[in-house]
C-alpha cells in the first residue's frame, strides 16, 4: 500500500528537520593536538656560578618541509607524510631557536642570551644553526642533521663549526604522536650539548676574564 499524501508530507518534513538540525549527514570532526619542544630543566645539576659571557643565538634555518604547522613523519627516504591532527603549537624555526637558547643557558651556563639580532657590543659569541633534517620516521626513530657555527659577534670569523648527525629511537608516531615532540626535544638537547662544548672551547681562559 502506498503511503498517503499526508504521510509522505510527514516523512519529508521529518527529513528536513534532521537536515536542519544537523542530525543527518553530520560531518565528523578530527580532534587536533598541539605540541611544543621542551627545553632542559633548570634543575639538571648545572653549576651555580654563571658564565659572564653573552651569547647570541641566531634564527635557526629550516628546510621548507618543516615550516608547515602539521608535524612531518618520514615514510621513507623520498616520501613525507603530515599528521593533520598533530600540530606544532609554534612555528618550528622559532621554537627550535628558543629551545637551543634555553638549553645553552643551562649548559654553559649563562643568563645572558640574545636572540636573532644584536650589536657587536651585546655579545661575545654568536651561534648559528642550519638544519637539513629534523623529523621522525614511521618507526619512531628521530633524526637531526644540522650544520652549526660558533662565530665572533659580527659573524665574520668562525671560531668553531661542525656537522651534527644525531639519531634517537622512539615509539611509533601514529600510536603515540606526543612522543614525536619528546624525541625531537631530546635531539635538540644533544645538539645543545655539542654547542655548549664548542662555546667552552672557542674562547681561551684569559679571554674569558675580559
Amino acid at each position: 500500500m502506498k503511503p498517503s499524501a499526508a504521510r509522505r508530507g510527514q516523512i519529508c518534513a521529518g527529513l528536513i528537520c534532521l537536515l536542519v538540525s544537523g542530525c543527518l549527514f553530520k560531518p565528523t570532526t578530527v580532534k587536533t593536538r598541539s605540541f611544543v619542544l621542551a627545553p632542559l630543566s633548570t634543575s639538571s645539576g648545572a653549576p651555580a656560578s654563571k658564565d659572564p659571557r653573552s651569547i647570541g643565538v641566531g634564527l635557526v634555518k629550516l628546510p621548507p618541509y618543516l615550516l608547515r604547522t602539521s608535524i612531518a613523519v618520514r615514510k621513507d627516504t623520498h616520501e613525507l607524510e603530515y599528521l593533520e591532527a598533530s600540530l606544532w603549537a609554534d612555528r618550528l624555526d622559532g621554537a627550535l631557536q628558543r629551545s637551543l637558547a634555553a638549553n645553552l643557558s643551562v649548559l654553559v651556563p649563562t643568563d645572558r642570551i640574545r636572540l636573532s639580532t644584536w650589536s657587536n657590543a651585546d655579545v661575545e659569541l654568536a651561534v648559528f644553526v642550519s638544519v637539513e633534517q629534523f623529523d621522525v620516521d614511521a618507526q619512531g626513530r628521530g633524526t637531526l642533521i644540522a650544520w652549526w657555527r660558533i662565530t665572533t659577534p659580527s659573524g665574520d670569523r668562525t671560531l668553531k663549526n661542525g656537522l651534527a648527525h644525531l639519531q634517537r629511537p622512539g615509539p611509533s608516531p601514529y600510536t603515540h604522536p606526543e612522543a614525536i615532540a619528546t624525541t625531537l626535544s631530546e635531539l635538540t638537547a644533544e645538539l645543545s650539548e655539542t654547542l655548549a662544548a664548542a662555546i667552552q672551547e672557542s674562547v681561551r681562559p684569559e679571554a674569558r676574564a675580559k
